[in-house]
Protein backbone atom coordinates (compact mmCIF):
# COMPACT_ATOMS: atom_id res chain seq x y z
CA UNK A 1 0.00 0.00 0.00
CA UNK A 2 2.87 2.37 0.76
CA UNK A 3 4.22 2.01 -2.78
CA UNK A 4 0.73 2.28 -4.28
CA UNK A 5 0.29 5.66 -2.58
CA UNK A 6 3.83 6.60 -3.63
CA UNK A 7 3.21 5.73 -7.29
CA UNK A 8 -0.12 7.56 -7.34
CA UNK A 9 1.48 10.72 -5.96
CA UNK A 10 4.35 10.43 -8.46
CA UNK A 11 2.13 10.22 -11.55
CA UNK A 12 -0.23 13.00 -10.47
CA UNK A 13 2.51 15.40 -9.32
CA UNK A 14 4.44 14.75 -12.54
CA UNK A 15 1.50 15.98 -14.60
CA UNK A 16 1.26 19.36 -12.79
CA UNK A 17 3.65 21.45 -14.89
CA UNK A 18 2.59 19.95 -18.21
CA UNK A 19 -1.15 20.21 -17.56
CA UNK A 20 -1.04 23.77 -16.19
CA UNK A 21 1.37 25.20 -18.80
CA UNK A 22 -1.26 25.63 -21.59
CA UNK A 23 -3.45 27.94 -19.47
CA UNK A 24 -0.70 29.97 -17.78
CA UNK A 25 -1.35 32.81 -20.20
CA UNK A 26 -5.04 32.85 -19.25
CA UNK A 27 -4.80 32.38 -15.47
CA UNK A 28 -2.26 34.27 -13.36
CA UNK A 29 -0.10 32.13 -11.00
CA UNK A 30 -1.78 33.51 -7.85
CA UNK A 31 -5.33 32.72 -8.98
CA UNK A 32 -4.15 29.34 -10.29
CA UNK A 33 -2.71 28.41 -6.88
CA UNK A 34 -5.81 29.58 -5.01
CA UNK A 35 -8.18 27.65 -7.28
CA UNK A 36 -6.06 24.48 -7.11
CA UNK A 37 -6.02 24.32 -3.35
CA UNK A 38 -9.58 25.54 -2.81
CA UNK A 39 -11.00 22.85 -5.10
CA UNK A 40 -8.64 20.15 -3.82
CA UNK A 41 -9.11 21.15 -0.18
CA UNK A 42 -12.91 21.21 -0.51
CA UNK A 43 -12.83 17.75 -2.08
CA UNK A 44 -10.65 16.34 0.71
CA UNK A 45 -12.66 18.07 3.44
CA UNK A 46 -15.83 16.44 2.07
CA UNK A 47 -14.19 13.01 1.94
CA UNK A 48 -12.73 13.37 5.44
CA UNK A 49 -16.18 14.22 6.83
CA UNK A 50 -17.48 10.90 5.46
CA UNK A 51 -14.53 8.68 6.39
CA UNK A 52 -13.98 8.17 10.11
CA UNK A 53 -10.84 6.19 10.89
CA UNK A 54 -10.42 4.77 14.40
CA UNK A 55 -7.12 5.17 16.21
CA UNK A 56 -6.56 8.86 15.54
CA UNK A 57 -6.94 11.53 18.22
CA UNK A 58 -9.43 14.37 18.38
CA UNK A 59 -7.70 17.47 17.04
CA UNK A 60 -6.95 20.18 19.59
CA UNK A 61 -7.12 23.88 18.70
CA UNK A 62 -3.37 24.50 19.04
CA UNK A 63 -2.53 21.71 16.60
CA UNK A 64 -5.24 22.85 14.21
CA UNK A 65 -3.63 26.29 14.06
CA UNK A 66 -0.20 24.72 13.53
CA UNK A 67 -1.52 22.60 10.65
CA UNK A 68 -3.08 25.68 9.05
CA UNK A 69 0.22 27.56 9.39
CA UNK A 70 2.21 24.67 7.92
CA UNK A 71 -0.32 24.33 5.12
CA UNK A 72 -0.02 28.05 4.40
CA UNK A 73 3.74 27.62 3.98
CA UNK A 74 3.00 25.23 1.15
CA UNK A 75 -0.26 26.55 -0.34
CA UNK A 76 0.35 30.28 -0.19
CA UNK A 77 4.12 30.41 -0.58
CA UNK A 78 5.73 27.27 -2.01
CA UNK A 79 3.16 26.49 -4.69
CA UNK A 80 2.94 30.12 -5.78
CA UNK A 81 6.69 30.01 -6.29
CA UNK A 82 6.27 26.85 -8.36
CA UNK A 83 3.60 28.40 -10.59
CA UNK A 84 5.86 31.41 -11.13
CA UNK A 85 8.68 29.03 -12.05
CA UNK A 86 6.38 27.38 -14.62
CA UNK A 87 5.37 30.78 -15.99
CA UNK A 88 8.94 32.02 -16.47
CA UNK A 89 10.51 28.77 -17.68
CA UNK A 90 9.93 25.42 -19.32
CA UNK A 91 7.47 23.03 -17.70
CA UNK A 92 10.12 20.30 -17.51
CA UNK A 93 12.60 22.73 -15.92
CA UNK A 94 10.15 23.67 -13.17
CA UNK A 95 9.52 19.95 -12.56
CA UNK A 96 13.26 19.38 -12.19
CA UNK A 97 13.76 22.26 -9.77
CA UNK A 98 10.92 21.21 -7.44
CA UNK A 99 12.43 17.73 -7.56
CA UNK A 100 15.39 18.88 -5.49
CA UNK A 101 13.01 19.00 -2.49
CA UNK A 102 14.14 15.55 -1.15
CA UNK A 103 17.54 17.06 -0.37
CA UNK A 104 15.90 19.70 1.80
CA UNK A 105 13.41 17.18 3.19
CA UNK A 106 16.26 14.98 4.41
CA UNK A 107 18.04 17.97 5.91
CA UNK A 108 14.94 19.27 7.71
CA UNK A 109 13.96 15.74 8.82
CA UNK A 110 17.37 15.36 10.45
CA UNK A 111 17.34 18.83 12.05
CA UNK A 112 13.68 19.05 13.13
CA UNK A 113 12.43 15.52 13.89
CA UNK A 114 15.78 13.71 14.21
CA UNK A 115 14.92 11.22 11.46
CA UNK A 116 17.89 8.92 10.92
CA UNK A 117 19.47 8.86 7.48
CA UNK A 118 21.65 5.84 6.73
CA UNK A 119 24.88 6.11 4.77
CA UNK A 120 23.27 4.28 1.85
CA UNK A 121 20.35 6.72 1.80
CA UNK A 122 22.77 9.65 1.89
CA UNK A 123 24.59 8.26 -1.14
CA UNK A 124 21.26 7.73 -2.91
CA UNK A 125 20.13 11.29 -2.14
CA UNK A 126 23.45 12.74 -3.33
CA UNK A 127 23.42 10.65 -6.50
CA UNK A 128 19.82 11.62 -7.20
CA UNK A 129 20.75 15.28 -6.85
CA UNK A 130 23.64 14.81 -9.28
CA UNK A 131 21.19 13.23 -11.69
CA UNK A 132 18.83 16.20 -11.40
CA UNK A 133 21.67 18.67 -11.98
CA UNK A 134 22.84 16.69 -15.02
CA UNK A 135 19.27 16.51 -16.23
CA UNK A 136 18.90 20.27 -15.78
CA UNK A 137 21.77 21.09 -18.15
CA UNK A 138 19.69 19.68 -20.97
CA UNK A 139 16.82 22.13 -20.54
CA UNK A 140 18.30 25.61 -20.21
CA UNK A 141 16.82 27.04 -23.41
CA UNK A 142 13.59 28.93 -22.70
CA UNK A 143 14.35 29.32 -18.99
CA UNK A 144 15.12 32.49 -17.06
CA UNK A 145 17.02 33.31 -13.87
CA UNK A 146 13.74 34.31 -12.21
CA UNK A 147 12.18 30.95 -13.10
CA UNK A 148 15.14 29.07 -11.64
CA UNK A 149 15.11 31.09 -8.41
CA UNK A 150 11.37 30.62 -7.96
CA UNK A 151 11.78 26.87 -8.50
CA UNK A 152 14.53 26.54 -5.89
CA UNK A 153 12.52 28.50 -3.30
CA UNK A 154 9.54 26.23 -3.99
CA UNK A 155 11.70 23.14 -3.40
CA UNK A 156 13.12 24.40 -0.08
CA UNK A 157 9.76 25.39 1.38
CA UNK A 158 7.99 22.25 0.13
CA UNK A 159 10.65 20.12 1.81
CA UNK A 160 10.06 21.94 5.10
CA UNK A 161 6.27 21.57 4.74
CA UNK A 162 6.46 17.78 4.32
CA UNK A 163 8.62 17.40 7.44
CA UNK A 164 6.68 19.78 9.72
CA UNK A 165 3.36 18.13 8.90
CA UNK A 166 4.57 14.58 9.55
CA UNK A 167 4.22 14.65 13.34
CA UNK A 168 0.61 15.78 12.98
CA UNK A 169 -0.11 13.08 10.39
CA UNK A 170 0.86 10.37 12.87
CA UNK A 171 -1.54 11.83 15.44
CA UNK A 172 -4.53 12.87 13.32
CA UNK A 173 -4.20 10.94 10.07
CA UNK A 174 -3.11 11.93 6.54
CA UNK A 175 -6.62 12.57 5.21
CA UNK A 176 -7.66 15.07 7.88
CA UNK A 177 -4.27 16.81 7.93
CA UNK A 178 -4.26 17.14 4.14
CA UNK A 179 -7.81 18.53 4.11
CA UNK A 180 -7.11 21.16 6.78
CA UNK A 181 -3.67 22.09 5.42
CA UNK A 182 -5.09 22.77 1.94
CA UNK A 183 -8.62 24.13 2.36
CA UNK A 184 -8.12 26.64 5.21
CA UNK A 185 -4.92 28.16 3.76
CA UNK A 186 -6.65 28.45 0.37
CA UNK A 187 -9.44 30.50 1.97
CA UNK A 188 -6.83 32.75 3.61
CA UNK A 189 -5.10 33.06 0.26
CA UNK A 190 -8.36 33.93 -1.52
CA UNK A 191 -9.20 36.57 1.08
CA UNK A 192 -5.73 38.10 0.72
CA UNK A 193 -6.08 38.22 -3.08
CA UNK A 194 -9.46 39.94 -2.78
CA UNK A 195 -8.36 42.68 -0.37
CA UNK A 196 -5.30 43.40 -2.51
CA UNK A 197 -7.34 43.51 -5.71
CA UNK A 198 -5.51 40.53 -7.23
CA UNK A 199 -8.46 38.13 -7.26
CA UNK A 200 -9.87 37.52 -10.73
CA UNK A 201 -12.20 34.88 -12.13
CA UNK A 202 -10.57 33.62 -15.34
CA UNK A 203 -12.49 33.36 -18.59
CA UNK A 204 -11.82 29.83 -19.80
CA UNK A 205 -13.33 27.41 -22.28
CA UNK A 206 -14.51 23.92 -21.29
CA UNK A 207 -11.03 22.43 -21.68
CA UNK A 208 -9.57 25.15 -19.46
CA UNK A 209 -12.01 24.44 -16.64
CA UNK A 210 -11.41 20.71 -16.97
CA UNK A 211 -7.71 21.47 -16.45
CA UNK A 212 -8.49 23.61 -13.38
CA UNK A 213 -10.61 20.88 -11.76
CA UNK A 214 -8.05 18.21 -12.62
CA UNK A 215 -5.33 20.30 -10.96
CA UNK A 216 -7.57 20.81 -7.93
CA UNK A 217 -9.04 17.36 -7.33
CA UNK A 218 -6.30 15.10 -8.70
CA UNK A 219 -2.97 16.97 -8.56
CA UNK A 220 -3.77 18.75 -5.29
CA UNK A 221 -6.37 16.74 -3.40
CA UNK A 222 -5.61 13.12 -4.26
CA UNK A 223 -1.87 13.60 -4.85
CA UNK A 224 -1.23 15.38 -1.54
CA UNK A 225 -3.22 12.77 0.37
CA UNK A 226 -1.31 9.96 -1.36
CA UNK A 227 2.02 11.67 -0.65
CA UNK A 228 1.28 12.14 3.05
CA UNK A 229 0.11 8.52 3.32
CA UNK A 230 3.44 7.48 1.80
CA UNK A 231 5.34 9.79 4.19
CA UNK A 232 3.45 8.28 7.13
CA UNK A 233 4.22 4.72 6.05
CA UNK A 234 7.76 5.12 4.64
CA UNK A 235 9.21 8.12 6.41
CA UNK A 236 9.80 11.55 4.92
CA UNK A 237 13.28 10.88 3.53
CA UNK A 238 12.31 7.79 1.49
CA UNK A 239 8.85 8.94 0.40
CA UNK A 240 10.05 12.32 -0.85
CA UNK A 241 12.51 10.62 -3.17
CA UNK A 242 9.61 10.25 -5.57
CA UNK A 243 10.61 13.74 -6.68
CA UNK A 244 13.80 12.27 -8.09
CA UNK A 245 11.66 10.33 -10.56
CA UNK A 246 9.32 13.26 -11.21
CA UNK A 247 11.60 14.97 -13.81
CA UNK A 248 11.74 11.74 -15.80
CA UNK A 249 7.96 11.29 -15.83
CA UNK A 250 7.27 15.01 -16.28
CA UNK A 251 9.70 15.24 -19.21
CA UNK A 252 8.01 12.24 -20.83
CA UNK A 253 4.66 14.00 -20.44
CA UNK A 254 6.16 17.25 -21.78
CA UNK A 255 7.55 15.42 -24.81
CA UNK A 256 4.19 13.78 -25.57
CA UNK A 257 1.82 16.65 -24.85
CA UNK A 258 3.92 19.82 -25.28
CA UNK A 259 6.50 18.57 -27.80
CA UNK A 260 9.38 19.75 -25.59
CA UNK A 261 12.62 18.17 -26.89
CA UNK A 262 14.59 15.46 -25.08
CA UNK A 263 18.37 15.48 -25.62
CA UNK A 264 21.16 13.09 -24.70
CA UNK A 265 22.01 15.06 -21.52
CA UNK A 266 18.46 14.61 -20.27
CA UNK A 267 18.61 10.88 -20.96
CA UNK A 268 21.88 10.55 -19.00
CA UNK A 269 20.32 12.45 -16.10
CA UNK A 270 17.30 10.14 -16.19
CA UNK A 271 19.59 7.10 -15.94
CA UNK A 272 21.42 8.49 -12.91
CA UNK A 273 18.13 9.36 -11.19
CA UNK A 274 16.65 5.90 -11.72
CA UNK A 275 19.85 4.22 -10.47
CA UNK A 276 19.81 6.33 -7.31
CA UNK A 277 16.44 4.84 -6.33
CA UNK A 278 17.99 1.41 -5.82
CA UNK A 279 20.37 2.69 -3.12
Amino acid sequence: MAYLFWSTALLLFSSLEVVSKPIMGQVDPFTMTFMRFFIGGSFLFFISSLVKRPGYQKMVKADFLKIVFIGSLNTIFSMTMLQLSIKYGNASSAATLISTSPLFTALFAYLIISEKVSKRKKIGIALGLIGIITFGFGMLEGDSLAGIIFGIIAAVTFGMYSVLLRRHIARYGPLRCTAYSTLIPSLIYGFFLMITGQFTIPVLDTQGWVIIFYLGICVTGIAYYALLEAVNRMGATIAMRLFYVKPVVATTFALIFLSEPVGIVKIIGMGIIIFSLFL
